[in-house]
């Protein structure tokens, strides 16, 4: 179950909830804010008291006797039965629990689990745990309700806090609850302040560290009431590997789920390696070496090894970070490996099964991935060795089909099985199951039939994405086409130019802004929303109003009647940089909250301009009456007036000198600029290259003169495979030699795309 909390409201809700009730209490001790009454001070103890006879510890080992689970149970039910989280336990583990007088109970049966709900149900050997009391109301007051565990290992600490509702779940209703939970609390209860156990902690949130999730007590009565009891000694068998066939090295976890292997976790090696070696015979040369392996992480590593010793030194073929890479590894730490071959390799499909397959020969092997051949090579600093399976940094991955053989690559079809497969295929139709008659064409073809048609419809696959992607890019073209044509936008973002002060463009830009992430915003919806923001605020004013009247009037309705605000919980947010979702939701970063402002300012007749300081924009009201009292306000901070020393004291924080520049008026297009430099930010971090070159094309459409865009995207656009438009970039570069570029360098890397521009133009002619 994943604890990523996605809504922004109710991401805020909790953070809220957390910083306005959550604190800690260690069981005992005298550690309560000062206002707690002194008689529920008193309770809490007494009550940790009691409880702490039922809580227990339990520990899980992996298969080297390390510490693989920590976490807390609690006696329930009837004598002998433990309630905890089933990810402390994990699968087919010793575990063992630990009584509150240090010593150890024996485990006997794992009476009851669920791994969707998280739960386990354990019963030991021992009989002396006084049970909790599950609570018989489905319902939970919003009331204090405290949680006791080990957190980080410290026995026995009490946690209180406040029930703030029910989250859904992956389907399941879990308690919400904003109190510190932290790993070693999973598994321990949660308790009214009479003792009533209405949940079992099971994970912490990702965003928020008083913020934490518990199973409701109905849960855990509903599996106490239909066990599916299995023996310890069957359960320490569940997911094992077959020792006559592997050995695990260097720790982490393998598993055997029916036909595929699992591995989770990272490896004692350097570079957290783990290997998983196969015991059996190795076959005569040459011979193939096959698995299919897919990532649970594409930024990781996993894949096949041979040539190996059983530990330090082996060969290395896996998919990693993107690329396909063929490692030496001959010995423990990163000095001691050798990199032959990391590049991307067109066959390769993320978030999918990828075949690998090593031909090994006496004094060579060759490396392929999907039928495709990737490097061939004929390093032989390893003798030969033992073959198997691997895994780094802790990439969680799945093995399947692990074979070797004489010739295992895939056999393209026969000219009458092509031909068989592609009238077929013509004559499916989009809009139903196609007939017996398609099978009864196939079925003497079988295995070739079954694999034409797969590398088919991964071919129209990955054109389908293609065509999408084209779609998306047509749409994004649209959008910076319109804001070209707005005047005062693109082409510009000159700090020398004349301010563009009446901004008659701005609003429509940003919407443009939001609406390239976003198809369906509708621009001239929110212009009119603004435009009635604007109506009301002019509305509640006398005909005459003068200026410092309209000003303070439409403070009072952003502010007071709206709420507007800046974000302060979720200030890191792509969300904060769409207008349209400012307006929607009140709250927004200076820089979309100060075109909002500036929007409603020009239509009440205020001179308002945007000032960019450095890391904060704000705005600057100049009245037309008296031009020299020229005021800084900040609409982040619901529209703060900024003395000369609240800017120098920002200049000061942001570590930037104060200069004038800072307090030039902002061009339209400098807070496009701006604004979109946010999201690239942004999107950087969350390494989304799809939006990361859509805001440095947009930049560039902005901004043609900045080589450090332009470098920017030329790179993405490589990486993307966008050859042909990385070229352009190139030339560029070459046509106007700005300052501090490498002439001879860029003429290195331009030939290097048009090589490999020329690779792939055949590669694609091959395909077709």
């Amino acid at each position: 179950m994943s604890a990523e909390l996605k809504s922004r409201s109710c991401m805020g809700r909790l953070l809220l909830l957390a910083i306005l009730v959550s604190h800690a209490t260690k069981c005992g001790a005298q550690t309560a804010p000062e206002d707690t009454d002194r008689d529920t001070e008193q309770a809490q103890r007494a009550l940790a008291d009691r409880v702490l006879k039922s809580l227990v510890v339990v520990r899980a080992t992996n298969r080297s006797g390390d510490e693989s689970g920590f976490g807390a149970g609690f006696a329930v039910d009837q004598p002998g039965l433990i309630a905890t989280a089933r990810h402390v336990i994990g699968d087919g583990r010793d575990f063992v629990v630990e009584l509150p007088d240090g010593s150890t109970a024996p485990v006997v049966e794992v009476f009851a689990s669920s791994s969707q709900l998280d739960l386990a149900i354990i019963r030991i050997d021992n009989t002396s745990l006084q049970p909790l009391q599950l609570a018989l109301e489905d319902t939970v007051e919003k009331s204090l309700l405290v949680a006791l565990g080990h957190p980080r290992g410290k026995r026995n600490q009490m946690a209180s806090g406040s029930y703030s509702g029910v989250y859904e779940m992956d389907g399941i209703g879990m308690l919400e609850l904003a109190m510190p939970i932290e790993p070693g609390n999973s598994g321990g209860p949660v308790l009214t302040t009479d003792g009533q156990v209405v949940g079992l902690v099971t994970m912490k949130s990702t965003v928020q560290d008083s913020v934490g999730y518990a199973l409701p007590a109905k849960l855990i009565r509903q599996l106490i009431d239909k066990p599916n009891p299995v023996p310890l000694a069957r359960w320490k068998t569940i997911g094992a590997l077959d020792a006559r066939l592997w050995t695990p090295v260097f720790g982490a976890e393998w598993k055997q789920r029916s036909a595929r292997i699992i591995v989770n976790g990272a490896g004692t090696s350097f570079g957290g390696r783990t290997l998983c070696v196969r015991k059996s015979p190795r076959p005569e040369f040459p011979f193939d070496l096959k698995v299919d392996v897919k990532l649970g992480d594409e930024e990781g590593a996993a894949g096949l090894i041979f040539h190996s010793d059983g530990g330090d030194r082996h060969y290395g073929f896996y998919p990693s970070a993107g690329n396909m890479r063929l490692t030496h590894f001959d010995g423990p730490d990163v000095g001691s490996w050798t990199i032959l071959h990391n590049e991307p390799h067109a066959a390769y499909r993320p978030q999918d099964w990828n075949t690998l397959i090593v031909r090994i020969h006496e004094n060579h092997f060759e490396c392929f991935l999907n039928g495709r051949k990737v490097i061939e090579s004929r390093d032989n600093a390893l003798p030969h060795g033992s073959i198997g399976l691997a895994a780094f940094r802790g990439t969680p991955a799945e093995f399947r089909r692990f074979q070797t053989g004489a010739d295992l690559l895939p056999k393209p079809p026969s000219d009458d099985a092509q031909r068989a497969i592609a009238d077929v295929v013509s004559s499916i139709s989009p809009n139903h199951p196609s007939g017996a008659d398609a099978v009864t064409k196939l079925l003497p073809f079988s295995e070739q039939a079954e694999t034409g048609l797969s590398a088919e419809a991964d071919r129209m696959e990955k054109k389908v994405r293609q065509l999408r992607q084209l779609g998306v890019e047509v749409h994004e073209s649209a959008i910076r086409a319109e804001l070209a044509n707005l005047p005062g936008i693109a082409g510009t973002g000159d700090a020398d130019a004349p301010p563009d002060t009446h901004y008659a463009s701005l609003l429509r830009a940003a919407l443009l802004i939001a609406r390239m992430d976003n198809p369906d915003v509708d621009v001239e919806t929110y212009i009119g929303r603004v435009q009635q923001m604007a109506a009301d605020v002019r509305e509640s004013l006398p005909n005459d109003a003068d200026e410092a009247t309209r000003l303070a009037a439409m403070d009072r309705y952003l502010f007071e009647e709206l709420g507007i605000r800046g974000s302060r919980f979720e200030y890191y947010t792509r969300a904060n940089s769409y207008i349209n979702e400012v307006i929607e939701d009140r709250e927004g970063i200076p820089i979309t909250l100060a075109v909002l402002y500036i929007e409603i300012a020009r239509q009440l007749n205020l001179n308002m301009q945007g000032i960019g300081l450095p890391g904060h924009f704000v705005v600057q009201f100049t009245p037309v009456a008296t031009p020299t009292d020229s005021q800084m306000i900040d609409p982040f901070e619901q529209g703060k007036r900024l003395s000369e020393e609240d800017v120098v004291t920002r200049l000061t924080e942001a570590r930037f000198p104060n200069l004038p520049q800072f307090r030039v008026p902002q061009t339209s297009a400098q807070i496009c600029e701006r604004m979109i430099g946010n999201l690239l930010g942004l999107a950087e971090s969350e390494k989304d290259d799809a939006a990361v070159l859509r805001y440095l094309e947009t930049l560039v459409m902005l901004v043609p003169a900045s080589p450090e865009y332009r470098a920017k995207r030329l790179e993405m656009r490589a990486r993307t495979g966008r050859l042909t438009n990385a070229l352009d970039d190139a030339n560029w570069f070459l046509e106007h030699q700005p300052d501090g570029i490498d002439l001879e360098r860029l003429r290195e890397l331009r030939t290097t795309l048009e090589s490999e521009l020329a690779r792939q133009q055949a590669e694609d002619a091959g395909a077709d």
